[in-house]
């Protein structure tokens, strides 16, 4: 559904302007990923740009073209790829995605190839697409876009658990709440106790907690996440000692941002505190599981 405020959409239709418009610098990456599209033509098939994953070692690597439904991933080829330490870096690149996220990876390259050719290319890979997309309808498999579902609770629930990946943000607490059983009004505090009914249903232990963390330098807390992502510093500023709770098993929603700089609560994984590194006004938590159930 397309919505309009004024003179701005809103929705779908912002969010694929927005997305196509992000990669107009690069001219090559832009032109093969619009060709991509619009040919394409396949309003069930989301598709996200410049997707960031990580690596095992720590940090990020980003994704020229991401399908999430399909489970591929494109890499557009532009001239810094075919140097020898480009190569190295390339094939390391798409070995830790693959052990990361047990993608599919298609190359295409642009580098002194014939606009005939490039284009040929580009059609051949939105053949396996459609192909893709059949399959896995066969297979009852695929999951169509429903962008006015994003962000919400109703696909996690109806998949019966949340885990590490794009789908995993929300854009208010009240939406990441209602994973667990929340069922009341707007929520804004940093955490909220998980009723032991719900701890139940969802098995993790009670007196456990949903976290709203900002994982960064920022008022009165200075809080990081470790570049593997398994574990949370949490600090605070003043040498006021942080008070150890019953609840020290939490489920992680950190604040942060989408690409295009509106506020988003990412479910990052269930961590418990680590005991012998925890005291004064420093606390540490190690993830203990990349998944939790959801429950109604």
């Amino acid at each position: 559904m397309i919505k309009k405020k004024g003179n701005v959409l809103t929705g779908k239709i912002e969010y694929i302007l927005k997305a196509l418009s992000k990669i107009s610098p690069k001219k090559w990456e832009h032109y093969v990923i619009n060709r991509i599209y619009h040919r394409l033509s396949d309003p069930d098939i989301e598709f996200i740009c410049q997707q960031c994953v990580r690596k095992k070692e720590g940090g990020i690597y980003l994704m020229d073209l991401y399908f999430p439904a399909l489970g591929i991933y494109l890499e557009i080829d532009e001239g810094h790829h075919f140097n020898d330490d480009a190569k190295i870096s390339d094939a390391k690149r798409k070995f830790d995605i693959i052990e990361v996220t047990g993608l599919e990876e298609h190359r295409i390259s642009v580098v002194n190839i014939p606009l005939e050719k490039l284009n040929a290319e580009v059609d051949r890979f939105i053949a396996l697409l459609k192909a893709k997309k059949e399959l896995l309808i066969s297979k009852n498999q695929f999951n169509v876009w429903k962008y006015d579902e994003n962000f919400t609770a109703k696909y996690h629930i109806d998949a019966g658990y949340i885990d590490i990946s794009p789908k995993s943000a929300f854009r208010t607490h009240k939406d990441a709440l209602s994973c667990f059983g929340y069922q009341k009004g707007h929520f804004q505090r940093g955490a909220w106790k998980i009723p032991d009914e719900k701890c139940n249903l969802i098995d993790i232990p009670n007196n456990s907690i949903v976290w709203f963390p900002t994982l960064d330098n920022h008022k009165e807390w200075d809080n990081s996440l470790s570049d593997d992502g398994l574990l949370i510093i949490e600090k605070k500023k003043e040498e006021d000692k942080l008070r150890l709770n019953l609840w020290e098993n939490r489920i992680v929603m950190a604040k942060s941002r989408d690409e295009y700089n509106r506020i988003l609560y990412r479910f990052i994984g269930v961590f418990e505190i680590i005991p012998e590194y925890s005291h004064g006004n420093e606390h540490r938590f190690r993830r203990i599981s990349p998944t939790v159930k959801t429950c109604s």
